[in-house]
């Protein structure tokens, strides 16, 4: 069974303890001909990189975890970033080095014309799940959650902000397969 994760902004896949990924963030990364999944897992900006650049197998399960839903704005996403970076944070030790932030940067711009809400209609619904932290109120809000429950998208909600604690990767974890639960 093969899981592939992709990481929020800005992350690396180290930050997701126990799952093989690809490091989108990092300019040494090459962006093409991705690997099948049986499971995709996407974190906020990493859900709309799956949906831009993977082949999207309909037999493949996808677990998006507070996703961008909708299409933004470069100054609307960067207002809610900031009011983000100062209501939750990140610690700096998750963030990808200096080095590829302009990369980073370049990449989220481009993910922003992602409609992440338009896109999944491609997949059916019933392999789709969302996994969203009750106190993401930047990102994947009450607003967000609305659009996917009128798609008849699965939404777990649980205690956590936006970005992936053990809450979250908890969440993933009843997921999966008991076969790779046990391996993790």
């Amino acid at each position: 069974m093969k899981i592939l994760l992709f990481p929020g902004a800005f992350q690396s896949v180290e930050n997701y303890k126990h799952y093989e990924g690809v490091d989108i963030w990092l300019k040494s990364t090459p962006l093409k001909n991705f690997p099948f999944a049986d499971y995709y897992i996407g974190h906020s900006a990493g859900s709309a990189f799956i949906l831009a650049n993977c082949a999207l197998p309909t037999n493949s399960k996808f677990i998006f975890i507070n996703p961008i839903v909708g299409k933004r704005g470069v100054f609307s996403i960067g207002f809610v970033w900031i009011k983000y970076l100062i209501g939750e944070g990140i610690a700096w030790k998750k963030i990808v080095p200096i080095e590829n932030w302009l990369y980073g940067l370049k990449l989220a711009i481009r993910l922003l014309d992602v409609d992440f809400s338009v896109i999944i209609d491609k997949i059916p619904s019933e392999n789709i799940v969302i996994i969203r932290g009750k106190n993401d109120h930047w990102i994947c809000d009450e607003e967000a959650v609305k659009i996917l429950k009128e798609k008849k998208i699965r939404c777990i909600e649980v205690n956590a902000g936006h970005d992936w604690d053990e809450n979250i990767a908890q969440a993933v974890k009843d997921l999966l397969p008991v076969e790779k639960i046990s391996a993790s």
